[in-house]
């Protein structure tokens, strides 16, 4: 588990948030009160999404060359960059995901596997009752700890 965890304020600005991406390299935030406590996340692939014009976001895998042929008909850039724009200066509270999948430190490694698997890394550990943020679960930090079992097993 990562416990040196990068985190905003909902009352942070989506600029604040890009430029803790690009400083830590990172793709996620957790959002947490001035307690700790997690209210939310704010994903960078998130923020992208909506930006886009509806029509395509559809699932990128089955219409990614719709998709393109869209944008050559529509030229939906100008809006979308527009649309950026006018995100930048908007509190990280009023766009982040408030229904995020959690774990606790008694997760089954099987668990979390599969929230990684279903949801993409990380995933917030939080203290049972409080949501207190504790750390975050990656796939490298699960394939660590299976690293670790095959280890003792073998």
């Amino acid at each position: 588990m990562i416990t040196n965890v990068i985190s905003a304020g909902p009352q942070q600005t989506t600029r604040d948030a890009l430029e803790l991406f690009a400083k830590h390299r990172i793709r996620m935030l957790p959002i947490v009160d001035g307690e700790g406590r997690l209210v939310g996340q704010f994903a960078l692939e998130d923020m992208l999404a909506g930006l886009l014009p509806a029509a395509l976001t559809v699932d990128h895998h089955d219409l990614m060359d719709l998709r393109l042929r869209l944008d050559y008909l529509l030229d939906a850039t100008p809006g979308v960059a527009k649309h950026f724009r006018d995100l930048l200066p908007v509190e990280i509270g009023e766009v982040m995901n408030r229904e995020v999948k959690l774990a606790h430190l008694d997760t089954p490694l099987w668990e979390g596997i599969r929230l990684l698997v279903q949801c993409r890394s990380p995933i917030p550990v939080v203290e049972e009752g409080s949501h207190k943020l504790l750390g975050l679960l990656s796939a490298q930090g699960a394939t660590g700890r299976l690293m670790e079992l095959v280890g003792e097993l073998g």
